[in-house]
């Protein structure tokens, strides 16, 4: 079963702001390494390059890129995770792998 399309909340220009890498890693539940990470292999929400070196995040880049993954069951979040290149390599479980056996 697909996700629907989901409707993105619609911003009037002065509610649609800016947002510093700090606050939108806080709005999106992520860190601030995880953006830039994100940054640099091209996956994340969209962000404007065009103020120096510091990136702005707009709001309703946020609320769209949020609702890009929606899922609406496990089997649907783990399809996401695993068509997401930032995930990629990364297992899927947070178990620790098992130790190996010691020669005493």
């Amino acid at each position: 079963m697909q996700t629907q399309e989901r409707d993105v909340p619609q911003l009037s220009p002065l509610e649609d702001r800016w947002l510093p890498p700090a606050e939108a890693a806080k709005y999106l539940g992520v860190e601030v390494g995880t953006l830039s990470k994100w940054r640099l292999r091209g996956k994340g929400p969209a962000y404007s390059a065009g103020l120096g070196r510091d990136p702005r995040y707009q709001l309703s880049e946020l609320f769209a890129y949020m609702a890009s993954k929606m899922a609406a069951n496990t089997r649907e979040a783990k399809t996401i995770r695993s068509e997401h290149k930032a995930f990629q390599g990364v297992p899927y479980t947070m178990r620790r792998p098992a130790r190996p056996d010691r020669k005493s």
